[in-house]
């Protein structure tokens, strides 16, 4: 009778302890969708003017006349459009302090607009709408009118969200887009081993390595080897740190350590990718062909939540906000090896450069995105003070002249090389790329030694060992194609230049915009000052086909390799053409090598900056450097900072008037410090 007893007490005991179990994982289902609520309030930004026009133009069978509801385009995908402004209307009709906050008039639109899509279904010929947009934007609507809908419309629109599929062996942004949307649609049904199992693929997935995904430098990379801070890596860090911010608190929590690495992508990648809440194209490959793209670093909406869940990172994360605000700027250089790219904030404005090598992978067009992209990563080359200007200058640019470019015309496609990288102090940096590109067919061939200083506010760029082959047109680098602003003067004019395309003779700088563009040497440019026109559609086929126009400025240099194939130019912030005058008259920089062998650059209080493309000595104060290997050097503040750009692991042996030293170099292009050699 004993035993029975304490058999039927246990017994109890083990009901007792499954039902609070159940109780608690329901209490959390209620937690992650209020919370998520929240969140979706605190960020809205949503016009009312606009929602208005919406409710007034609604069909009396749910549809908007300007939706194209038979749309097959992959990318964009127009029909999603209901959806979206189906959104935009629960969201003001559930935001308290509104005119539409629980209008019963709104509120029909919103039903009429339901029912349309829950009766019709409609399927998108590219899988990611039909299994992750359509179901994120039915989430929302859910959520928002929780309280609001009948159970027959509650139970339609669950449906069109179940249409979301789990699936373990995606990757990074993808497997974070489809374990978010599992997770609450396991919280708004209560299948609590579904919420289990999407926390715990999520915070999996939230690592560092050489796969897709965050990478050891805490660049971002999906598809490949490819650069996708601000697309993927914006779904992936953004929608990891709002589940971490849900779920703080709960038995589903993020450990610590993976919110530490988000945190510090965002920190240490995230911002430095963009000058405030502009970027570049390099940063995000394909999306630059989309409208508004390159104001997508900016992630003030969700710094209050980053700080919920990294409170001990607050002043940090409330730098960056300053940052994204313009009321201070980041300040050094910072290279990411794993993603080729490179980034140098200045007090006044930023440098961004976009190499590759045989570690990445060329841009990609797909979904009829990008369609002109193709010498994107090329290293392209990008002069940031205000923001605006590259900023959705995409439809009207010339894609054969990207700012920076080196090509020709016919110019198709980069031959990758291994010899790219960079060394750094974190204050300055060198940057180098082996640099080839070609035509569609590989007949016609360039080759050059390209390499980037930045040190203060002067960017430097050397180009050695010119070579064409079969190339019967004229070689040219593109050292800016951005929006014209204001006057453009050389020196070789006591006037501004007007509308129109000017080839000139002898040119030795140019000044725009509050940037000087200095030339090494004299040399024949072509300067277009033009308003071009073109559209988004160009580009992106999901886009608008509108005729846009923009006025451009495009400064271009001529190189001869027949008879001088060493050339470069110096990109600086100046105020004036008095200014730039005086520079050029006493410049702070002086090129001591520019060949095929050494490239390197003597800066003031003794800086060197050298890119060895093969074993070479340059002079340093009284004596020399010498290494027996190829390497990148930087020399300041009589230490020596050195790379190997191959990502081999060079062993180099480096001899100074004083010492000499044998160094083995990270495989992984990282800067390491030598002291004590000079």
């Amino acid at each position: 009778m004993i035993m029975r007893r304490c058999f039927f007490s246990i017994y109890v005991i083990l009901i007792l302890f499954s039902l609070l179990f159940a109780f608690s994982g329901y209490g959390q289902s209620d937690t992650i969708i209020n919370r998520y609520r929240s969140y979706l309030l605190q960020i809205d930004t949503t016009d009312i003017a606009y929602v208005q026009k919406l409710h007034n133009s609604i069909r009396p069978d749910g549809t908007w006349s300007d939706i194209n509801y038979q749309d097959t385009e992959p990318a964009a995908w127009n029909v999603s459009e209901h959806l979206k402004r189906l959104q935009a209307m629960a969201t003001l009709f559930t935001k308290p302090n509104n005119a539409l906050y629980q209008d019963v008039s709104l509120l029909r639109s919103i039903e009429k607009a339901i029912d349309h899509w829950t009766e019709k279904r409609y399927q998108s010929s590219n899988w990611w709408h039909n299994q992750i947009g359509v179901p994120r934007y039915m989430r929302d609507i859910i959520i928002l009118l929780r309280h609001y809908l009948d159970d027959n419309r509650w139970q339609k629109a669950l449906s069109v969200m179940a249409q979301l599929q789990v699936n373990d062996h995606y990757l990074a942004g993808n497997l974070i887009w489809c374990a978010d949307l599992g997770l609450h649609y396991a919280a708004l049904t209560d299948d609590l081993q579904l919420m289990q199992r999407c926390r715990d693929l999520i915070v999996k997935e939230v690592k560092i390595g050489r796969g897709e995904g965050i990478q050891p430098d805490y660049s971002f990379q999906q598809h490949g080897a490819r650069l996708q801070m601000y697309q993927y890596g914006k779904a992936y860090i953004w929608e990891s740190l709002r589940i971490a911010w849900q779920l703080r608190g709960t038995s589903l929590a993020f450990p610590d350590e993976k919110v530490q690495i988000l945190t510090d992508v965002v920190l240490n990648g995230w911002q430095w990718m963009a000058r405030g809440i502009y970027t570049v194209p390099g940063t995000m490959d394909r999306s630059s062909s989309r409208k508004g793209e390159l104001r997508a670093a900016d992630i003030r909406p969700l710094i209050p939540f980053i700080v919920a869940v990294s409170p001990e990172r607050k002043r940090e994360l409330m730098e960056m906000n300053a940052v994204m605000n313009q009321s201070r700027s980041l300040k050094g250089f910072r290279y990411y090896p794993f993603s080729d790219f490179a980034a140098y904030h200045r007090p006044e404005f930023s440098f961004f450069l976009k190499t590759i090598s045989t570690r990445t992978l060329p841009t990609e067009s797909i979904n009829r995105e990008n369609l002109k992209g193709k010498l994107l990563n090329s290293c392209d080359a990008y002069l940031i003070r205000t923001g605006e200007e590259y900023t959705d200058l995409m439809p009207v640019w010339d894609w054969n002249r990207l700012p920076g470019v080196t090509a020709f015309q016919g110019a198709h496609a980069i031959e990758r090389k291994e010899f790219v990288g960079s060394v750094s102090d974190g204050v300055s940096g060198v940057s180098v790329m082996d640099y080839v590109i070609k035509d569609s067919i590989g007949r016609q061939k360039l080759s050059a030694k390209k390499l980037w200083v930045c040190y203060e506010d002067f960017i430097i760029c050397l180009i050695a060992g010119i070579k064409d082959e079969q190339i019967p047109g004229r070689i040219y680098t593109a050292i800016d194609q951005c929006r014209w602003h204001g006057s453009i003067a050389t020196d070789l004019n006591s006037i501004e230049l007007s509308e129109g395309t000017h080839v000139l003779h002898g040119v030795s700088w140019v000044y725009h915009n509050g940037f000087a563009y200095i030339l090494l040497e004299s040399s024949d440019m072509e300067i277009q000052l033009k308003s071009v026109t073109g559209s988004w559609h160009d580009i992106n086929r999901a886009e608008s086909k509108t005729v846009i126009t923009e006025k451009v400025f495009t400064p271009v240099i001529y190189h001869n390799s027949k008879e001088n194939n060493a050339t470069g130019y110096v990109l600086t912030r100046a105020n004036s053409t008095a200014a730039v005058n005086k520079l050029v008259r006493r410049p702070h920089w002086s090129v001591i090598s520019n060949d095929e062998n050494v490239q390197a650059v003597h800066l003031k209080k003794n800086v060197l900056m050298a890119a060895f493309h093969n074993a070479g000595t340059v002079p340093y104060k009284k004596g020399k450097i010498n290494v027996d290997k190829a390497c990148l050097m930087l020399v300041k503040g009589g230490k020596i900072y050195i790379s190997d750009p191959t990502h081999k692991g060079a062993t180099v042996t480096i001899t100074t008037h004083r010492h000499a030293k044998t160094i083995a170099l990270p495989k992984d292009g990282k800067t390491i410090i030598i002291e004590n050699l000079l």
